[in-house]
């Protein structure tokens, strides 16, 4: 598990600033100086600084006798001769110190990885992502010099770079929660795409993928049958990342996700430590403790307290420590984690439903973008943002989403809006957790994420899948144990057909109606939303005086207004960060 950033000068005869090289190495890590490994190279054109919390055992990095650097984040899982590489054998074959790699090899990759490689003999700095985009790269151009980190915040943190914010990377965030395609809050910072791979020379900096999407695998002949071949590469999903692997920790919760990851685990032989957050009294923690209890000799459940953290990853390590003091757990790699984030959109199919379908199969794909945002609430607060953002702003949101569905010219329409999900709402799910992962020194195992599973799933006609048809037909072929007892699923999706606990609570219950909160906790959100107005913003967007009336109105139960919230504190946090950058 590691994070790396660096400096590549685009002219041979251009330096580094050393305030630059400072800033890198200072930013990169805040763990404590006495965790971790750290490696660093300093050469005249390139500089690279990686920090390894030990998580694997090998650090995957190389430097060469003629200059030439390169290093490794996660694990690209590199499968030459039907057997996985260990890391350094993997660096040694996508960078290797003697010729260039073809891009077909990259593809021969499954899992989650950031690489970069400078061939000094040629001059040529390589960057490249894993074939979802998991592992992000971000980079800027700055005065001739690229500048790419595996972490957003190093990049926000130098004084150097460019950090206008843009206007539809803003937008799409406050949307979506995250920017759709290469861009970030920021106009001047990018980030690596799906299968991407940038080349930089003092001619220019270039863009290709090694692995197109849009020509899937053969497909299966009918659902039953892409089910069934599903789920044995799933096992070989498990397996890769397994590794020799006898006892490990993974989440549990009520749904399939984690059921399907702890099944499969327990059927290979492996014993499971598995680790629950939920609260008591809801169906998530009790159906996770009536699966565990048909496996009581390969599956222990811990259910932990859950708390306010900053994200998923900080309250796992902090159970994760409260429980290693109570007694010895004895796993093989105590900072793996197995996670079932990425199935349900990835075999899943959410967000989609059968009408957006046929909007799309009958009207196009403009009339399926607005059927999808609407089945899915996808709409900015318009109703506070100034005359001229309101007429502009909802359309250009709209534009993006279609322009990311016209990037997939596959023939199927439906298709086309499970990459346009594939490729942006799951490459940037774990965002949160890349960015702190020198905090919580975590990694997670991420089966649902393996590429060539993956393309298996966006093989199949999109209707297959849609309502987890797909997934539901997958999940009959895990061991009988994992389905004598209820699972959760999603509202209208396919249902378990086991008697749910009516006694517990329901994950997907719907929120409070506004008449149903009291005087405190609406007083609490108006607040916020008056307190959210005191920045100011690069793009200055929002009326203030539609913000008070909205608090009004809200603290008066005569508009629900918690939907602004989340939009003015996201334009609040990116351009309290712009602030900090000088005028360029």
């Amino acid at each position: 598990m590691t994070v790396f950033a660096g400096a590549f000068a685009m002219a041979a005869d251009q330096k580094i600033p050393q305030s630059l090289k400072e800033q890198l190495a200072v930013n990169l890590s805040r763990a404590s100086k006495e965790s971790g490994s750290w490696h660093s190279c300093d050469r005249h054109r390139m500089y690279l600084v990686k920090w390894d919390s030990g998580a694997f055992k090998e650090s995957a990095w190389r430097t060469d006798d003629d200059g030439s650097v390169c290093a490794l984040a996660g694990d690209p899982l590199f499968i030459a001769d039907q057997s996985r590489s260990d890391r350094q054998q993997q660096l040694a074959l996508l960078a290797p110190a003697s010729q260039d790699v073809p891009l077909v090899e990259f593809a021969k990759c499954r899992g989650s990885f950031a690489l970069v490689h400078y061939a000094a003999r040629n001059g040529e700095l390589r960057l490249a992502t894993d074939a979802i985009g998991l592992r992000s790269i971000y980079y800027t151009l700055h005065d001739g010099l690229l500048i790419f980190s595996t972490a957003l915040r190093v990049l926000e943190a130098i004084s150097e770079v460019d950090k206008s914010l843009s206007w539809h990377g803003m937008a799409e965030h406050c949307v979506f929660s995250f920017p759709l395609a290469d861009r970030t809050p920021y106009d001047n910072i990018k980030v690596l795409r799906e299968s991407e791979i940038l080349s930089a020379t003092a001619s220019g900096i270039g863009l290709s993928q090694y692995l197109d999407w849009v020509v899937p695998v053969e497909p299966a002949e009918g659902p039953r049958s892409a089910a069934a071949q599903l789920h044995i590469e799933f096992q070989k999903a498990i397996a890769l990342r397994a590794g020799k692997d006898e006892r490990v920790y993974s989440f549990l919760s009520g749904g399939m996700d984690s059921r399907a990851i702890v099944a499969t685990l327990v059927q290979s032989g492996r014993n499971v430590e598995a680790l629950n957050f939920s609260a008591d009294r809801t169906q998530d923690q009790s159906y996770a403790r009536s699966f565990a209890a048909e496996i009581p000799d390969q599956c222990r459940l811990h259910c932990l307290p859950g708390g306010i953290y900053p994200n998923f990853s900080f309250l796992a390590l902090a159970a994760k420590i409260a429980l290693e003091q109570k007694e010895v757990i004895a796993v093989d790699r105590p900072q793996f984690i197995w996670s079932g984030d990425g199935g349900s959109v990835g075999l899943g199919h959410v967000y989609m439903d059968e009408h957006t379908l046929d909007v799309g199969d009958s009207l196009g794909i403009a009339a399926m973008v607005r059927s999808f945002m609407t089945f899915n609430h996808l709409s900015f607060p318009v109703g506070v943002l100034r005359n001229a953002a309101r007429l502009r702003l909802q359309d250009d949101v709209f534009n993006c989403v279609q322009a990311e569905l016209d990037r997939y010219p596959v023939s199927e329409i439906g298709r086309r809006l499970y990459l346009f999900l594939l490729f942006n709402d799951q490459r940037r799910h774990l965002f949160k957790h890349f960015e702190t992962i020198d905090q919580h020194g975590l990694e997670l195992l991420t089966p649902f994420y393996d590429t060539q599973f993956l393309r298996m799933v966006a093989a199949t006609p999109v209707r297959w899948g849609v309502l987890h048809r797909l997934y539901s037909a997958f999940f009959e072929h895990l061991p009988t144990f994992a389905l004598k007892t209820p699972w959760q699923t999603y509202p209208g999706h396919m249902p378990c057909l086991l008697p749910p606990d009516t006694q517990s609570s329901y994950q997907w219950s719907s929120p409070r109606p506004l008449d149903g909160l009291g005087l405190i906790e609406r007083g609490r959100l108006s607040l916020g939303l008056l307190r959210a107005t005191d920045f100011k913003a690069q793009m200055p967007i929002f009326s203030i005086t539609r913000i008070w009336i909205a608090a009004l109105l809200h603290l008066l139960t005569l508009r629900d207004c918690r939907h602004i919230l989340p939009a003015l504190q996201t334009y609040q946090r990116f351009s309290a960060i712009a602030r900090k950058t000088p005028s360029l």
